[in-house]
């Protein structure tokens, strides 16, 4: 299905949609939360209770906002949902990776090479939070790590190399990134071309 963003790269494209949907959401956030704000508040506590309510859905939205979008940008790039890719599968006990290439009967199947298996984790930030993602399908040896962080430290990086971590940012972001660990970053549109090439 044709849409407006659709003849962008997949990079772009990510982050024109990302902002569109930001646009819309502080619009509906006006309208329901500014209200309720400018009753005013009796006391801390409930200024803090609304505060962090606040803060709390916004989180949310952004995290599985981004999760949707890779979605629909990998349908939209002809792989196919419970086929070629899963949302949330379970990889092993206990574990949700954000996406799985190609499945989880896979990803389970011993005889299938755990070269040809694929996992793409997505965050909106990095901070320490990309240390869960080595805990993720075991099977994997090197896990893509997709961010909209703008930028880290060198030594972040490397240390997300040393731990099998591949990190994968959109072509606009890079440059926000240090020069000398730019060439090793991937792009959205890369790890989509590595999955073609499997």
């Amino acid at each position: 299905m044709a849409n407006a963003f659709s003849t962008l790269d997949v990079d772009y494209r990510l982050l024109k949609r990302r902002d569109c949907e930001y646009k819309i959401f502080q619009s509906l956030e006006q309208a329901i939360s500014l209200p309720r704000i400018l009753r005013g508040f009796n006391s801390i506590a409930e200024f803090l209770s609304v505060a962090n309510s606040i803060s709390q859905r916004r989180k949310s939205r952004s995290g599985r906002s981004l999760e949707l979008h890779i979605r629909a940008i990998l349908i939209e790039q002809g792989f196919r949902e419970n086929l070629d890719f899963q949302l949330q599968p379970e990889s092993d006990p206990g574990r949700r990776p954000d996406f799985l290439f190609p499945s989880e009967q896979e990803y389970k199947n011993p005889h299938f090479p755990a070269d040809k298996l694929r996992l793409l984790a997505v965050k909106t930030t990095c901070k320490d939070r990309w240390r869960q993602v080595c805990q993720e399908a075991q099977r994997i040896p090197t896990k893509h790590l997709l961010t909209l962080q703008e930028g880290v430290s060198e030594n972040q990086f490397r240390e997300m190399k040393e731990t099998g971590i591949q990190l994968v940012v959109p072509i606009p972001l890079l440059s926000r990134f240090p020069k000398t660990i730019q060439p090793e970053i991937q792009t959205l549109n890369g790890f989509l071309t590595e999955l073609k090439n499997l």
